[in-house]
């Protein structure tokens, strides 16, 4: 690899190894970097804008299951004869049949913990939140005397809309917006929302329901 390559590559593998919690040696093409080795889709998307901020943006997150496909993308590196081609199709199959089973039903439902968000000082600075919420969000959350459980809500929100409609699969966060309704509810046009928040010991979590309308 030439040396900008080669650095780039380090860079790249040191944030993916933050995330999967894993030694930088350890990543290697088929090593997966989705939701199925990264609990909890905050986490994900904060990898995600990690790599922005670092000046790797990914522009389909949603197609991307392996460091090879984050190869591929940012660097044009493609070592896809190196994953057993068997074991590739294998999980493409398993993968589809999930997502069929998720983004049917119209009906989604997501739990996230608000202590995967990140620390900031100014929420409109950050790449995290300017990456999964409108301005209007923004605001919105920031003059709450707990930002981060209102951001929580309205990110389990945005998981659970996804899950609903899969039109939603390749949109950006920051363009699923949620508004407040005159009694401050939730409003999502198309979907009925519902926000909740609880408290386990020290833990905050916040849950979300999405469904969409039905037209009769």
């Amino acid at each position: 690899m030439p040396g900008g390559l080669d650095m780039s590559h380090d860079i790249i593998k040191e944030i993916i190894a933050t995330f999967l919690k894993v030694n930088i040696q350890d990543i290697v093409s088929s090593t997966r970097v989705d939701n199925e080795a990264i609990k909890g889709s905050i986490l994900v998307h904060r990898m995600y804008s990690e790599l922005k901020k670092n000046g790797y943006e990914v522009s389909n997150p949603a197609g991307i299951k392996t460091f090879g496909d984050l190869e591929k993308e940012l660097l044009g590196i493609d070592n896809s004869e190196n994953i057993n081609i068997e074991e590739s199709n294998s999980k493409k199959l398993i993968n589809q049949i999930s997502e069929n089973s998720i983004y049917s039903n119209g009906i989604g439902i997501d739990i996230e913990s608000s202590s995967n968000l990140p620390d900031t000082d100014d929420f409109i600075d950050a790449q995290f939140y300017i990456d999964n919420f409108s301005k209007s969000e923004i605001a919105y959350c920031s003059s709450k005397e707990n930002p981060k459980i209102c951001f929580t809500g309205r990110f389990a929100a945005k998981e659970a809309i996804v899950k609903a409609n899969n039109n939603f699969f390749n949109t950006g966060f920051s363009n699923i917006e949620i508004t407040v309704g005159k009694n401050g509810e939730p409003l999502f046009e198309g979907m009925n929302i519902s926000i909740s928040h609880i408290k386990i010991n020290e833990i905050e979590l916040s849950t979300a329901v999405a469904q969409m309308n039905i037209k009769i």
